[in-house]
């Protein structure tokens, strides 16, 4: 009995020695483990050190770019400027040559320049090391606005310019219109300018041009036209491309039988197809002659 214990305890403690015991395989991954956490905090630390010398880098990097003259601003392309002079455009943004590009403030520049009234829109494009691009649009004037003052029409029907005395400039008036009405009730003023703008159009399509014409006199939202020789064409509301071809007819027939028309009625409602003429009075001979 007591040999049968002792050889128990001999098992038990072979046991306990053999799980302690680690094999070749275990300590193989053992040193892998620790070589791969060596390896990651080794990259963790090089990550960071290398964080904080390409902030460093990069911050003398950008303070050499404000103040090198390599990026200093030499040369400015100006494109779409007709009416606008490019020297005005240039003093008018604040631009200046040896201004550092990457200092240069685009957005105020061309909030800049889009205060000159000729400028509809403008866009700004840095062309690194030296040069700047401007892209212009200017507004199209097709017409006169007499609105107490004199302004300068586009093609959308949008005031744009105020016109000064010593401005010549030959096109079609438009008269007609309110000025309060025009700030107070802007939906029903821009539908009468736009009416003015469609008898424009039409007349210029078919006569190649505005000659003859000078001006456009709205009547709420019906066109009149005022000829050179104070002949006076009612066109009415719409339709008037069919309108203008037929007072064109008109004309060349009253100019082939020389009769002088006063007014010339397109406007009837009920009967479109209808055409009234009033002829101009003969002027009255002067005493003493035949």
């Amino acid at each position: 009995m007591w040999g049968s214990i002792q050889v128990s305890r001999m098992r038990a403690s072979t046991k306990k020695n053999r799980w302690k015991k680690s094999s070749p395989k275990q300590i193989e991954r053992r040193l892998a483990r620790r070589q791969r956490l060596r390896f990651w905090a080794g990259l963790l630390l090089g990550a960071a050190f290398l964080g904080t010398l390409g902030t460093w880098g990069g911050w003398r990097v950008w303070h050499w770019a404000l103040e090198s003259p390599f990026f200093a601003l030499n040369k400015i392309e100006v494109e779409g400027n007709e009416r606008v002079v490019e020297e005005e455009l240039l003093r008018l943004a604040g631009l200046r040559e040896g201004e550092n590009l990457f200092q240069l403030d685009e957005a105020k520049a061309q909030q800049a320049v889009l205060t000159h009234p000729w400028i509809k829109s403008a866009t700004l494009e840095k062309r690194y090391p030296k040069t700047l691009r401007i892209r212009l649009t200017e507004y199209r004037e097709v017409a006169i606005l007499a609105l107490g003052d004199l302004y300068l029409l586009d093609e959308e029907g949008k005031p744009f310019k105020r016109i000064q005395p010593s401005e010549q400039i030959n096109l079609p008036l438009v008269t007609g219109l309110d000025k309060e009405a025009f700030i107070d009730k802007p939906e029903q003023s821009q539908g009468e300018l736009r009416t003015a703008l469609a008898a424009l159009r039409a007349y210029k399509a078919e006569n190649k041009g505005v000659q003859g014409l000078w001006e456009i006199r709205m009547e709420g939202r019906e066109a009149i036209l005022l000829m050179g020789l104070g002949q006076e064409v009612l066109l009415g509301e719409g339709g008037f491309e069919k309108k203008v071809r037929r007072l064109k007819r008109i004309q060349e027939e009253l100019e082939r039988r020389q009769i002088v028309a006063q007014v010339i009625r397109l406007n009837n409602r009920v009967r479109p197809e209808k055409v009234t003429i009033q002829i101009a009075k003969a002027a009255p001979e002067k005493e003493g002659t035949r």
